[in-house]
């Protein structure tokens, strides 16, 4: 802009200085002159610009660097033996079917120099806890019905020799029924091992196997983690009908730049479009809202409708502990999850002025796009696919807020999702993978195939099957009474299934169905907080909340920030106390935080798979860690301008 003005009036000038005669020195002078004004036309022009710029665009930024240290107790998983073997088995290591010797298999269990088909040193490590849990496993009553099904009655029929042999080296009496099953399973399993594919038979052999495995029990610490939250505001208001609201959001975890992590079975180690940015990875920004709202009027009734990616997370409820007015749309107890869509509102107090503040919203969004980028885009293998079609997932609700006058608020959210699929498109580091083949196109797999990640690779996620409906009911009142600020909230959830999932590995786990049933399930989570006034001396305020989620409780909340995950998504109970202090009154703040996760039920957040008590985890159960206490403390400073 300088240089152009500059260029203009120096084109005027020289024109001028044709017109008359002129001497040096005047001429200096007058350029001299001109720089000047150049230099106060150039201020005036920036600052009319910044001006214009603010005017339609205002931003604002928000920065939060946190320290959490997190104790993990009690954490079920797979004993050594059976870890172990798993590994061992799916890279090759673990049974020797060629007869000669190897270099992992050069003796028997008897202690002989010839090769028994077993990796040796896995039997020197696990052999007599192996045999111990052999011993147990067949006086099981479902093994031994097993065992007697016509299916495994001709196995035995077929291989009865072998057994026999395998038997007696092994020193099992053979006269006996119980030296027979033993010697029976373990040629079963040697047989079933040889390979890394198995027949249905096999992994429903291995499954209950698996189901009558102790899982072991350990602690784990993160002494400290840390990492920087940056949400960057934007808002543009181009009249009193028309305005934009945005938000971008970078969180990232100090020494990480990666947006994938290992799958630990739970929503936090899946990089997807619902929690893209809620979950730390590296410095790139997300964009967590995106929106323009129209506004007018219906007679005596304002509405407002709205398009883009929602306000979904950080809704009523989350105020206290994060020290905010955060903005979001749903009820945060039951809908924290990001999303595309619309929504529509109609306020009411003019025309129902005993209801101060109160409106009914209509919303819409979209949880997962089937014709995009995915196997089912173009119905794979021209059309004649060997799993159900997915459609797209669609989620409708509506929020009511009955009543606010500033001081009392109460609302009421309902929300319900259709077509809700066995996945969303995203990434993961998986430990291992199962590919399910289906021979004869019936939708049930006939064999399954594991194969082991050896470089720690990522992978795409993406659904393979339509499991049914999901809705939800969340009620919350808010308050101010004698100076203290408090809220409660009560929710309910219910799953209406349709189809199992014909993802292999959720067959394989028993995690293929809602819930672990076909029939309607019914869960409820209750939430309280209160937050005292303004401390004496210090000038900050301490908080409590407490949250507890039954059996079957789930909640869309895998897009709440903390690294252990979602609170209110916990089947258990879960205390929470914290303090926050300003420093620069509340443009910068201190807090620490105590949380206490005490889970009652597995799989908390998840609608797949029957929820087990952490008392009662078995082998299969533990195959994805278990959490049983998570106890963290944390202590952050916040910027907020």
């Amino acid at each position: 802009m300088r240089k152009a003005l500059l260029f203009i009036l120096l084109t005027l000038f020289a024109a001028s200085a044709y017109a008359a005669d002129v001497t040096l020195e005047e001429l200096k002078s007058q350029i001299s002159a001109l720089q000047e004004q150049v230099n106060t036309m150039s201020k005036s022009v920036d600052k009319n610009e910044v001006h214009r710029i603010k005017d339609k665009v205002d931003m604002g930024i928000e920065l939060r660097t946190k320290m959490d240290s997190i104790s993990y107790d009690d954490v079920r998983a797979l004993p050594g033996f059976a870890n172990d073997m798993m590994g061992l088995w799916m890279r090759g290591y673990m049974i020797n079917d060629s007869g000669a010797a190897t270099a992992w298999d050069q003796y028997n269990m008897q202690g002989g120099n010839t090769p028994d088909g077993f990796n040796d040193a896995w039997v020197a490590t696990y052999g007599n806890e192996f045999m111990a849990f052999m011993q147990n496993l067949v006086t099981q009553p479902d093994i031994q019905a097993m065992m007697q099904t016509p299916e495994m009655q001709t196995w035995f029929g077929t291989n009865m020799a072998a057994i026999g042999a395998a038997g007696t080296a092994a020193g099992f009496d053979m006269t006996s029924m119980q030296g027979q099953y033993m010697a029976g399973l373990m040629y079963f399993m040697y047989e079933m091992m040889s390979g890394t594919t198995v027949t249905a038979q096999q992994a429903q052999m291995m499954k209950t196997m698996f189901k009558h495995i102790e899982p072991r029990k350990y602690s784990t610490n993160n002494d400290s983690i840390f990492t920087n939250k940056l949400r960057i505001r934007m808002n543009s208001t181009v009249n009193e009908n028309l305005s934009f609201t945005g938000r971008l959001v970078m969180y990232k975890t100090w020494s990480d730049a990666t947006d994938v992590r290992w799958m630990d079975g739970t929503y936090k180690s899946m990089y997807m479009d619902g929690n893209a940015g809620a979950v730390p990875t590296d410095d790139k920004l997300h964009v967590e809202r995106a929106y323009f709202v129209y506004k007018n009027d219906m007679g005596p009734i304002p509405y407002h409708f709205s398009f883009g990616r929602r306000p979904s997370n950080y809704g009523p409820g989350e105020e206290l502990r994060n020290n905010a007015t955060l903005g979001g749309s749903p009820l945060s107890h039951i809908i924290q999850w990001q999303f595309d869509g619309a929504s529509l509102q109609f306020d009411f107090e003019n025309v129902a002025e005993f209801l101060p503040g109160s409106f009914i919203k209509f919303c819409y969004g979209k949880g997962y796009e089937s014709g995009w980028g995915s196997s089912n885009a173009m119905s794979a293998n021209n059309g004649l696919i060997a799993t159900m079609p997915v459609d797209d997932v669609e989620f409708f609700g509506t929020i009511v807020k009955f009543y606010d006058d500033d001081t009392y608020k109460f609302w009421y959210n309902y929300a319900k999702g259709f077509g809700v699929t066995d996945g969303f498109t995203g990434s993961v580091v998986m430990p291992f993978a199962i590919v399910g083949h289906d021979y004869n196109l019936d939708k049930e797999y006939d064999a399954f195939e594991f194969a082991p990640n050896y470089f720690g690779s990522s992978s795409r996620m993406e659904a393979t099957t339509e499991m049914g409906d999901m809705e939800w009911h969340s009620f919350l009142a808010q308050g101010k009474t004698l100076g203290f600020e408090w809220f409660a909230s009560y929710s309910t959830s219910k799953t209406d299934p349709k189809n199992i999932s014909q993802n292999a590995m959720y067959q394989f786990m028993d995690m293929d169905k809602m819930l672990g049933s076909m029939s309607a399930k019914n869960g409820h989570s209750y939430w309280l907080g209160i937050s005292t006034p303004e401390l004496p001396f210090t000038g900050g305020k301490l908080g409590f909340e407490y949250n507890h989620g039954s059996k079957y409780w789930v909640a869309m909340t895998g897009a709440e920030d903390d690294i252990v995950g979602s609170k209110l998504a916990v089947r258990g109970d879960v205390f929470e106390v914290y303090y926050h202090q300003p420093i620069v009154g509340d443009r910068l703040f201190a807090t620490i935080g105590y949380q206490l996760f005490d889970y009652e039920y597995s799989g908390s957040g998840s609608y797949l798979g029957a929820p087990v008590k952490v008392s009662e985890v078995n082998g299969l159960n533990a195959m994805m860690p278990v959490t049983d206490k998570v106890e963290k403390i944390y202590a952050s400073f916040t910027y907020r301008y």
